[in-house]
């Protein structure tokens, strides 16, 4: 029959393992935080750099646009993100550029998200690039982005196609005869305080040759 000594020593063997097990958990999770925190310092060098990127493209948008947008810029500890809300007749068109680390912290993720309500026209509503943060190509997301930017704005112009005719101001080529908006002249000159609209350069110089007019 043992000791009471031999008891006490057991019942506070388990209780010393107890302490080391949760001891050596919170080691752990502290490992694990440092790590985390190390990656998202790593993170944060390549999030800087895609905004630096995308914000004067973004900017270009917004300039473009004029009063149909309005910009909201939305930050969180890791997110960095700018909603464009655009006033139009035809849908509520919400447009959502945006750069956030991975689960895992190995990519900056930037995510381009469409919503057009009602859906009446074919378009891409979610497309996304994973910036790897070990070697991040830039030139690569830069093409991306240009690229999902300009088929917005193709799809915009293309659901308002009919009201931007109708407000444009025509103007008539004068040598080929043609009537169109203003905004889509290929070539212009002005002659005595008059400036006259052509579709492209062709019959700009034609024009020039008949007038006497010497152009650069």
């Amino acid at each position: 029959m043992s000791d009471i000594n031999e008891l006490e020593a057991r019942i506070e063997g388990t209780f010393t393992a107890v302490k080391d097990k949760l001891k050596a958990q919170q080691q752990r999770e502290l490992q694990n935080y440092l790590d985390r925190q190390k990656l998202f310092h790593e993170y944060e060098k390549v999030q800087t750099q895609v905004v630096e990127i995308a914000k004067p493209r973004l900017q270009a948008l917004a300039r473009r646009s004029g009063n149909r947008v309005s910009v909201t810029p939305l930050v969180t500890e890791t997110r960095r993100a700018a909603r464009f809300d655009f006033k139009s007749a035809k849908a509520y068109i919400t447009l959502t550029v945006s750069v956030a680390p991975d689960q895992e912290i190995k990519n900056a993720v930037v995510e381009f998200d469409l919503r057009i309500v009602p859906v009446l026209w074919k378009f891409d509503r979610h497309a996304d690039f994973n910036v790897p943060i070990a070697a991040p190509d830039f030139p690569a997301l830069t093409k991306w982005l240009d690229d999902r930017i300009v088929a917005f704005v193709e799809l915009y112009v293309q659901m308002h196609e009919s009201e931007i005719y109708d407000k444009a101001e025509f103007v008539e080529d004068p040598v080929a005869k043609v009537s169109f908006p203003k905004f889509a002249a290929g070539a212009s000159l002005e002659v005595g305080g008059q400036t006259h609209f052509f579709i492209d350069d062709t019959t700009r110089a034609t024009f020039a040759q008949q007038n006497g007019i010497a152009v650069k």
